[in-house]
C-alpha cells in the first residue's frame, strides 16, 4: 500500500471523482500518480514471503508472468473468499451474512486484463434499493433494516469476457404466410449467404461464490468503461477471484452468441418467419463455420448485500457501473398473517351485508380456493425443483411463463361463470333446467380429478423435494375434493355437514398459504455451494 503523499494515509478510490482519495486529508491524487508511486516501491522492495509452488509448470509461468499478490479472507463458516488488503478489518462474510471470524493468507492469483470502476455510489445505491424495498410490505424488518449503507458491501466480482469471429456459409429456411381472400398462402424461402459476423462483450462470471442466477440479472456491464487493470481502482473495496476458467462457460457464452445472430438476420429479414430450430442448429454446426475466440477476464463492480436465515442466504445486488438493481425479498409469515387478519375483517363484513350464503355455496368457494392455491403450489414446487437439481437458468422463457399463467388461472376460466352465477342468486337461474345439486356435483368431480393429476403426476418430483412434505398438502385436498363432491350428490340435509368440510378446506388453504411463503422463502434464497464442504480447510 502506498499512502497519501500529504499525511502518510491510506488511499481509496474515489467513485465520485474516479481518482485516489486520502481517508484522512481528502486530498485527490490520479491513478496513473499513485501508479507510478507504487511501481517505484515495488522496485525497491524485496518480497521476503514464502514462494508459492504451483501445480504444474504451465501455471508457475503463467502466475510469474500475468500474477499478482493479493491477501485472501477465508470464511471459517462457510468457506468463501474474498480479497482485500492487507491492513483491511474483515469482520464479516459477504456471503453467508455471518459475523464470522476470516483467516487471512497470502498467495498469488492470475492478474486480471481489465477493471470497469464504480460509478454508481454507495449512497446512490442504498437509495435504488430501498425504492425497491419499501413495496415488498411482507419483507423481514431485520432485512429492511440491513438495507443502508452500512449493510452494502463493494465487491470486484471476477467475469470472463469473451470476443467472437464467425466466417462460413448458411442456409436458413424461413416462411411467410398471407391471406389472399379465403386461402391461406405459405411462401416457403431458403436463405442462402456468407456469413462473417463479429461479437463482443459477451459475459460469464467466473466465481462459484456468486450465483449465476443473481449474476444473470445484473447484466449487462458496457464493455465503453473497461480499462486496463490497475490495482488501484481495488483500493477501498473487497474483490473475488476467478476460480472458473475460461473453458466452463464457453458453450453458455457461444449460445447467446447464436442468438445474437439468429437476432440479427431475423431483423435482415422482417417478413420471413425463420425457423429457429433448424437455425441454431447450423450455427452450431463448428465444422461449417469457423469460429474464433478470444477472452479476457475482468473484474466488474458490484454492491453486495446479502441477508442470512438459518442455512439460506438471500442477495441484494446493484450493478456498480448501471444501477441495475435484483433483489429476492423473502416473506414474513408474521407479516402475511397479521395483514391477512387485517383485510379479512372488512371483506367478511362487505360480504354479509351484501349477500347470505348458502351451504353450498360456501363449499364450493372453499373448493375454488383451494383449486387455485393448489395450481400455485404446483408451480412454485417445478420452480424449487428446478432449482435445487442445479437445471441452468435460461433466463425468462415465454413458453413458460405462459405455463405459469395457465396454471395460475386454468381453474378461474373454468369456474369464473359459475361463481358469478352463484352471486347472482344460484347457479339455477343461469341453467334453469339443471339442479344447483348437479351443477355442484358437476364441478366437485373436475375439481376431484384436477386434484387427483396433480397429485399423481407431481409426486415424483415431490419425493425428489422430501424434506418439504408437500404432497401431503396435494393429498389434503383431493380428500376434500372426493368428499365435497359426495355432499353435493346426497345432499345431506344437516348443513353443518357442508360448514365442517367447508372449514377443513379452508384451514388447509391456510397452512398450504403458510408453506406457499415458505416454498417462496426457499426460491428468493439460495443455499451457498460452499455449505455443501465437509472436513478441513483444504487451503489450511
Amino acid at each position: 500500500m502506498v499512502g497519501c503523499p500529504g499525511c502518510g494515509s491510506k488511499l481509496v478510490f474515489d467513485i465520485a471523482s474516479q481518482q485516489m482519495k486520502c481517508s484522512y486529508c481528502g486530498n485527490l491524487y490520479l491513478i496513473s500518480q499513485v501508479s507510478k508511486r507504487i511501481k517505484n516501491a515495488d522496485e525497491h522492495t524485496e518480497s521476503t514471503d514464502e514462494p508459492i509452488i504451483p501445480q504444474n509448470l504451465e501455471e508457475m509461468l503463467d502466475l510469474q508472468t500475468n500474477g499478482m499478490e493479493v491477501t485472501v479472507f477465508t470464511c471459517s463458516q462457510c468457506g468463501a473468499e474474498i480479497l482485500a488488503d492487507s491492513d483491511e478489518a474483515v469482520t464479516w462474510c459477504s456471503y453467508c451474512g455471518s459475523p464470522a471470524t476470516l483467516h487471512s493468507r497470502l498467495t498469488r492469483i492470475r492478474r486480471p486484463d481489465r477493471v470497469i470502476p464504480f460509478k454508481i455510489t454507495k449512497e446512490e445505491c442504498v437509495n435504488r434499493y430501498r425504492k425497491l424495498a419499501r413495496r415488498q410490505i411482507y419483507a423481514p424488518n431485520e432485512l429492511l433494516k440491513r438495507g443502508r449503507a452500512e449493510g452494502f458491501r463493494g465487491i470486484y466480482m471476477p467475469f470472463w469476457t469473451y470476443e467472437f469471429d464467425r466466417d462460413g456459409n448458411f442456409r436458413f429456411p424461413g416462411e411467410n404466410q398471407e391471406i389472399v381472400g379465403d386461402d391461406l398462402i405459405t411462401t416457403r424461402y431458403l436463405v442462402n449467404g456468407r456469413m462473417a459476423a463479429k461479437h463482443s462483450g459477451i459475459s460469464h462470471d467466473a466465481s462459484l461464490s456468486f450465483d449465476d442466477e443473481v449474476s444473470e440479472h445484473i447484466i449487462p456491464f458496457h464493455q465503453t468503461d473497461c480499462v486496463g487493470f490497475n490495482e488501484c481502482y481495488l483500493n477501498g473495496f473487497y474483490a473475488n477471484a476467478a476460480d472458473q476458467t475460461a473453458e466452463c462457460n464457453v458453450n453458455r457464452a457461444l449460445s447467446i452468441e447464436e442468438e445474437l445472430v439468429f437476432d440479427y438476420v431475423n431483423k435482415a429479414h422482417p417478413d420471413i418467419a425463420f425457423k429457429k430450430n433448424e437455425c441454431k442448429a447450423q450455427l452450431s454446426d463448428r465444422s461449417a463455420f469457423r469460429i474464433e475466440m478470444t477472452n479476457t477476464l475482468d473484474m466488474y463492480p458490484v454492491w453486495f448485500l446479502s441477508y442470512r436465515h438459518k442455512d439460506r442466504v438471500s442477495y441484494g445486488t446493484v450493478n456498480g457501473q448501471t444501477g441495475k438493481v435484483y433483489a429476492d425479498f423473502p416473506a414474513s409469515p408474521v407479516k402475511y398473517v397479521l395483514f391477512s387478519l387485517l383485510t379479512a375483517v372488512p371483506v367478511f363484513l362487505l360480504l354479509n351485508l351484501m349477500m347470505a350464503a348458502s351451504p353450498s355455496f360456501v363449499l364450493f368457494v372453499s373448493l375454488f380456493a383451494a383449486l387455485l392455491v393448489s395450481g400455485m403450489y404446483k408451480s412454485e414446487t417445478e420452480e424449487i425443483f428446478r432449482r435445487q437439481t442445479h437445471m441452468v437458468y435460461s433466463g425468462k422463457d415465454p413458453k413458460e411463463i405462459a405455463k405459469k399463467i395457465g396454471n395460475y388461472f386454468l381453474s378461474g376460466i373454468v369456474f369464473v361463470p359459475f361463481l358469478i352465477g352463484a352471486l347472482m342468486g344460484g347457479a339455477t337461474e343461469i341453467f334453469p333446467l339443471i339442479s344447483t345439486r348437479v351443477v355442484y356435483s358437476v364441478i366437485g368431480v373436475i375439481v376431484s380429478i384436477l386434484f387427483a393429476v396433480r397429485f399423481f403426476r407431481m409426486k415424483d418430483r415431490y419425493m425428489a423435494l422430501s424434506d418439504l412434505h408437500i404432497n401431503l398438502v396435494n393429498g389434503l385436498f383431493l380428500g376434500i375434493g372426493v368428499i365435497a363432491t359426495l355432499l353435493f350428490l346426497v345432499k345431506p340435509p344437516n348443513d353443518w355437514y357442508y360448514y365442517a368440510i367447508a372449514y377443513l378446506a379452508a384451514l388447509t388453504v391456510a397452512l398450504s398459504v403458510i408453506g406457499l411463503i415458505k416454498n417462496y422463502n426457499i426460491l428468493s434464497s439460495v443455499r451457498p455451494k460452499q455449505f455443501n464442504r465437509t472436513g478441513g480447510d483444504d487451503n489450511a
